[in-house]
């Protein structure tokens, strides 16, 4: 039986995080596994946090409501929306209502304020999340980089793929000699002697 953890992520919806505007206001959303059993969907603006910790039953609760047969299509549809940066964030008293997709199928969660010995250690998960990330994706592009140069620089001194080709048997002109004629041999048939024309009857 597949664990809350797997599902979350096995649906890689674990550390997603995409920034959205409001106005002139702007709102990082983000999600991350908190334990074996929670799962965490928050919004900052920078200085306050916002965040909706939820476990399994408040899982089905919230596929239920949205009327989505399973939590895989249910995960699979927040991820769809932080991907498309399909989210809306509104704000109501001192909570957030964080809205993913638009019309009748949209899913919607209420984040409420982090007290305040909680915004320093969210804010700083997300501050060190994100500077990880950015230097993962720098590494990858540094290796892509080389590795494109690399690709140039066998093209250009005739290596890659074409000097691979070019490892195979050469084909060079036939320098097989042709056996020398014997004189007097039948040039089609060569294992027999050449017949000599009749001249007829010569009388002395």
């Amino acid at each position: 039986m597949t664990t809350f953890k797997e599902l979350i992520t096995d649906a890689n919806v674990h550390e997603l995080h995409t920034i959205i505007e409001n106005g002139r206001q702007k709102f990082l959303c983000y999600t991350k596994l908190r334990s074996d059993s929670e799962w965490l969907v928050g919004v900052t603006d920078g200085v306050d946090v916002w965040k909706l910790d939820i476990d399994e039953d408040e899982l089905d609760s919230h596929r239920e409501l949205a009327e989505i047969n399973s939590n895989e299509a249910f995960l699979n549809k927040v991820k769809k929306g932080f991907t498309d940066r399909d989210l809306t964030v509104a704000m109501i008293g001192n909570k957030i209502s964080l809205t993913i997709g638009k019309g009748a199928g949209a899913l919607t969660f209420d984040l409420f304020e982090a007290k305040a010995s909680e915004k320093k250690s969210e804010l700083q998960g997300v501050l060190f999340h994100l500077a990880e990330t950015a230097s993962k994706l720098e590494t990858e592009l540094s290796a892509a980089n080389k590795q494109v140069e690399t690709l140039k620089a066998q093209k250009a001194t005739g290596g890659g793929i074409s000097a691979l080709m070019d490892l195979g048997p050469k084909k060079g002109p036939n320098t097989t000699k042709a056996k020398p004629k014997k004189t007097g041999m039948s040039a089609i048939n060569p294992t027999s002697k050449k017949r000599k024309a009749a001249t007829g009857v010569v009388f002395d």
